[in-house]
């Protein structure tokens, strides 16, 4: 019963954490990174932040090995894939949707999905694949603002695709760049207050 209790504790103090700094991002991209544009488009912090978040703590389903893709119908592992996202990015990415809900009049799905799907490429661990954080936000950020525009389109604004072929590449490389000192405290957080601090108060 006590560990239900601090399982308990720590999952609304892990979401608590998560809304904190999903506000800080959003925050300080409304008031200060705004006012910064490069090519006609903006670093978009809160979007690196799903993306990242989605990256780094990932979904804990096992990986398929070789012998279970040879035993394993094509169902079975499209719904294993299909349930390998981060469902702790999918909830980041709905929280920040739901703060752009105040800006833009439709609810973003991109930023949910995106978090999603950034769980596929999981990389919890500094390794020479560290930097995999920038062509990961570099090609999410395309793919969002596709989502986005897509889904604007959708609701009767015609020029969206035009819009988006101009603000893509130049808002894709300034999210690439902010990417690693992202990345960095992240996977720092994840390691030391998810990982080492919780299993020393469980003990």
């Amino acid at each position: 019963m006590a560990i239900l209790s601090m399982r308990t504790r720590k999952k609304v103090i892990d979401y608590g954490l998560a809304a904190f700094v999903c506000l800080l991002a959003w925050t300080f991209q409304v008031t200060i990174l705004n006012h910064f544009m490069f090519q006609g488009a903006i670093c978009n912090l809160p979007l690196t932040l799903v993306i990242l978040w989605g990256y780094v703590f990932p979904t804990d389903l096992p990986r398929i090995s070789a012998d279970e893709l040879r035993r394993r119908s094509t169902l079975e592992i499209f719904l294993h894939q299909l349930a390998s996202g981060s469902l702790s990015g999918a909830l980041v990415g709905a929280f920040v949707a739901a703060l752009y809900a105040s800006v833009i009049p439709v609810y973003p799905i991109c930023f949910p999905l995106i978090g999603w799907i950034a769980g596929y490429f999981a990389g919890r661990h500094i390794n020479k694949e560290t930097l995999m954080c920038i062509p990961l936000t570099l090609f999410a950020t395309v793919l969002a603002e596709a989502i986005m525009a897509w889904q604007l389109s959708l609701c009767g604004r015609p020029a969206t695709f035009e819009h988006l072929a101009q603000i893509a590449l130049p808002e894709s490389l300034l999210n690439a760049l902010i990417a690693p000192f992202i990345y960095f405290p992240l996977h720092t957080w994840h390691e030391f207050l998810f990982n080492r601090y919780w299993e020393q108060l469980e003990q």
